[in-house]
């Protein structure tokens, strides 16, 4: 059959079709991918006196004047450590963001890895130059308020949000009206000291009501050879149909420089979608059960919208713990196994890292062909039956979603262009490998009346439209897709395949290592090594690099990492 273009996307939806609505913004600036990390790997030791997060800035002073272009820059001034992790092998892994006046720099992060010996192994990562900085250091006071950001996005994204298909056959009244706010309120909130989200509220901002709070955080933004002082900010809705798109305002003039969608169109007991009996923790509730568990860390819970477009919605119930409702069955179930999934191989708890609740909503919208990610929890789409069946009722979907979560709250990949595309990539990776069947995802929904049908192959992507190889990377000429993100992603994931399973590709013989050491080293390189504007040569030294400092300089793993790249002709 001649395929629709469907994608898992980032942050994400499931089906895809060019997005309707042209952006507001001119892209006056670079895209937020532009500071592309470098790799070094290293074999430095700090002296014995020098121990925890005092390596990190021993090597960064040694490095200073590499990095940074001035020998006397102090390096505590410039950067900070934003997170600390470890893994089984002992290497203790730190995210850095770089500073200037005490202002984030966007995309200028770095990670650092110091084994069990105390030695640091690698670096990657991107800074501003000495001259960015200096033109940074001029002037890092805004002239507009992180208020009025907010309040520029919001009325972009009503403009915009009127050309989008609606989720439900009735609209509410209220969002149908997509009109500006009134310059009075606009004044009115902007000047007042309430928070963003209370403001927000008071002046219904074109009708929109955020799903997720607002806020806007103050970057010095790499524009060309300088600088510029950048709000970034994000409008989350549900209604009248789910948007996430990420805007950079202009903190002098309060124009729109750049934009780009997260959320794209382009696309008990109980007996789940697939017919098979499933058991799960539920709570006893008066006198019946809702379909809450309580003993994973803060919590799975899981509700209904009843086919309306409300989130969390209504907290699922039954009588007698016996559940008549498949969709809800496979979300409760699968995010459980994606929390155990984590928790067991890789000892993360929940999506954070440190316990998150996992929320799930069903039964959104009438007939949806979609679920995403929306930065705090999952929603689902029941299907139209033709092209898609529930969309929880496949645990690589779940697993593939929730890990989208995962890659926010770690490398936070930029959801455009390389970076984009390696954030579908390793929703990939992680959901089929939760599943663990074959090496296809979503065959489980898509198209149910079709046997054999799936939505993506890792073992070859070209079956269902992909690249396999750098050589025929997708330039995304409309950029329609946010660069490619969708398509490419098969690049990355026929290298984890290789890794994983070996074979020949494009003349290239990789030794397979097994699924369970494969997937330990991308998820080691993606959560702990990876930046946020990393492209795929980055993934490729990460990659490499985090099979070095787990299984040996000279292993097999890292021999087959090699390789698999090659194969894929990622340098």
């Amino acid at each position: 059959m001649k395929k629709v273009w469907v994608s898992l996307l980032g942050g994400a939806m499931l089906l895809g079709a060019a997005a309707p609505g042209a952006s507001a913004a001119e892209n006056s600036v670079p895209d937020p991918t532009q500071l592309t990390p470098t790799f070094h790997a290293e074999q430095w030791k700090a002296p014995s006196s020098v121990s925890g997060d005092n390596i990190v800035w021993s090597y960064l002073n040694r490095q200073k004047k590499t990095l940074l272009g001035a020998d006397g820059t102090n390096v505590r001034d410039q950067f900070r450590i934003i997170d600390r992790t470890s893994d089984k092998s002992g290497v203790n892994h730190y995210r850095l963001k770089q500073y200037v006046n005490g202002v984030p720099v966007y995309g200028a992060e770095q990670t650092i890895h110091v084994n069990k010996s105390g030695k640091v192994t690698s670096y990657l990562g991107a800074v501003i130059s000495e001259d960015q900085q200096q033109d940074a250091t001029e002037d890092t006071t805004p002239k507009i308020s992180a208020t009025q950001a907010v309040y520029t996005a919001y009325e972009e994204a009503a403009i915009r949000i009127q050309s989008y298909p609606s989720v439900t056959d009735n609209v509410t009244e209220g969002s149908q009206d997509q009109g500006s706010v009134s310059q009075d309120t606009y004044k009115e909130a902007s000047n007042n000291e309430l928070s963003i989200s209370k403001q927000i509220s008071i002046a219904k901002i074109a009708n929109l009501e955020p799903s997720v709070e607002p806020n806007a955080e103050l970057y010095i933004y790499p524009d060309g050879e300088t600088t510029r002082l950048v709000y970034v900010t994000e409008v989350n809705i549900l209604e009248p149909a789910p948007l996430r798109t990420r805007y950079f305002i202009d903190a002098k003039d309060g124009k729109i420089v750049f934009q780009y969608d997260i959320l794209n169109y382009a696309t008990g007991n109980g007996r789940g979608v697939d017919g098979v009996m499933k058991s799960f923790t539920t709570t006893a509730s008066g006198n019946g059960y809702q379909l809450k568990d309580s003993t994973r860390s803060s919590g799975i819970v899981t509700y209904t919208a009843a086919n309306r477009q409300t989130t969390p919605g209504t907290i699922l119930t039954d009588a007698d713990n016996v559940w008549d409702d498949p969709a809800a069955v496979d979300a409760h179930a699968y995010a459980i196994r994606t929390y155990d999934y984590y928790k067991k191989k890789f000892g993360r708890d929940s999506i954070d890292g440190r316990g998150m609740q996992i929320r799930s909503t069903v039964h959104y919208g009438k007939k949806y062909n979609n679920a995403f990610w929306n930065g705090s929890q999952m929603t689902y789409g029941d299907g139209d039956g033709k092209l898609f069946t529930f969309f929880s009722g496949d645990p690589d979907v779940v697993g593939h979603e929730l890990t989208h979560g995962v890659t926010e709250f770690t490398s936070n990949l930029e959801y455009y262009g390389e970076s984009g595309a390696l954030n579908e990539a390793f929703s990939d990776i992680i959901g089929n490998d939760m599943d663990g069947s074959n090496w296809l995802l979503g065959d489980g929904i898509y198209t149910p009346n079709i046997p054999g049908d799936a939505l993506r192959s890792l073992s070859d992507p070209t079956k269902f439209g992909q690249p396999d190889h750098y050589s025929n990377f997708y330039p995304d000429p409309n950029n329609d897709d946010e660069g490619g993100v969708h398509t490419n992603s098969g690049i990355i994931n026929k290298a984890y395949y290789l890794l994983a399973q070996g074979g020949t590709s494009h003349g290239v013989t990789v030794t397979g290592i097994g699924r369970e050491a494969a997937v330990y080293i991308y998820y080691n390189a993606f959560t702990n090594y990876l930046t946020s504007t990393s492209n795929f040569s980055n993934a490729r030294a990460a990659v490499i690099q985090a099979a070095k400092d787990s299984y040996g300089e000279n292993s097999i793993a890292v021999i087959s990492a090699i390789k698999s790249f090659d194969a894929v002709g990622v340098n």
